[in-house]
């Protein structure tokens, strides 16, 4: 009885780690770029921009016009994000997107 009640908890917490995930939001933030800006082979100029994350997918809107989608993927870190922010690669081009009291950040696919 014991072996068939362990089994019984351990498929539900597999099942629950692997739909879990499939709920997270999207996060929607306001970001301002002081500067131009490269991402995902696009220039951005500096300006207020809205972007959405989803679990694969970034877009980046000014004036509720789509100017950049791109694709990505997520990658945990050991501790929670201080600010919202981003990375740059050795070419100048953003390659991951930081965003407060997340213990993960954005990484922008190709970069």
């Amino acid at each position: 009885m014991h072996s068939r009640y362990l089994k019984f908890v351990v498929t539900v917490l597999a099942v629950m780690a692997l739909v879990i995930p499939a709920f997270a939001k999207d996060i929607n933030k306001t970001i301002s770029l002081p500067d131009q800006t490269k991402i995902a082979g696009k220039t951005l100029k500096g300006g207020d921009y809205s972007i959405k994350v989803s679990e694969t997918k970034l877009t980046i809107a000014m004036n509720n016009k789509v100017v950049v989608e791109a694709a990505g993927r997520w990658e945990p870190r050991d501790k929670k994000v201080a600010a919202d922010g981003f990375s740059t690669g050795s070419d100048g081009q953003i390659s991951e997107i930081h965003f407060s009291g997340e213990n993960r950040v954005f990484l922008v696919a190709g970069q």
